[in-house]
């Protein structure tokens, strides 16, 4: 005799199609700092779509870590959903730690690319040079203030451009990891970066 319970991975998938086919018409609202940026669900879904392609075509494999260095806008939606729905894992870095610590979970992470806000850039470059495993970084909107120092590095909407607006997402497991973030463990002995610790910064995975 059979079980009832639903055979149905329970993946970021279709939350991403369930919200393009019902909702297309509602709108994402994001404020910026020269007024509010909108567009629609179904808009949302094209360029979503658009930046999974473009991680594929930069060599992305599922399992390894994509990280944002960014403010809560509609550009960070489309890594929230593209790259987890892909197999990757969108490691999701707090703009307000130290450098140091910042370095610390970059390279222990292994994050391959690094998306990060304009405005941000400047605290990026002053430690990139400590970080081992970055190949690519993705400024998302003006950077006045970069130096340059951040390379290879190419603007997101045309790392974005010209790629398809629909796409076939891979089959996944809905136990794969598919977004991870960090927190300082004062004294729980949990699998860390490099190990459990006392006052180290502990790694975190959600499927």
């Amino acid at each position: 005799m059979q079980g009832l319970m639903m055979d149905y991975p329970l993946t970021l998938q279709h939350a991403f199609d369930r919200a393009v086919r019902i909702f297309h018409r509602k709108e994402i609202v994001t404020r910026t700092d020269t007024g509010l940026h909108r567009y629609t669900y179904r808009e949302w879904g094209k360029r979503t779509a658009q930046l999974a392609h473009a991680l594929q075509d930069a060599g992305v494999k599922q399992g390894e870590r994509i990280a944002t260095f960014g403010w809560n806008t509609y550009r960070h939606l489309e890594l929230y959903f593209a790259v987890p729905c892909l197999g990757a894992v969108l490691h999701t870095l707090n703009v307000r730690l130290f450098a140091e610590q910042l370095v610390y979970i970059i390279n222990n992470a292994e994050d391959k690319i690094i998306f990060v806000d304009g405005d941000l850039v400047p605290l990026l470059e002053g430690f990139a040079d400590q970080l081992k495993t970055v190949k690519q970084y993705v400024i998302m909107g003006e950077a006045p203030q970069a130096s340059g120092k951040l390379q290879p590095a190419v603007d997101y909407e045309t790392f974005i451009a010209g790629q398809p607006e629909s796409i076939e997402w891979p089959q996944l497991d809905e136990n794969a990891a598919a977004a991870m973030w960090s927190r300082l463990q004062p004294s729980l002995h949990l699998p860390a970066f490099n190990g459990p610790g006392a006052g180290r910064w502990q790694g975190f995975i959600r499927t």
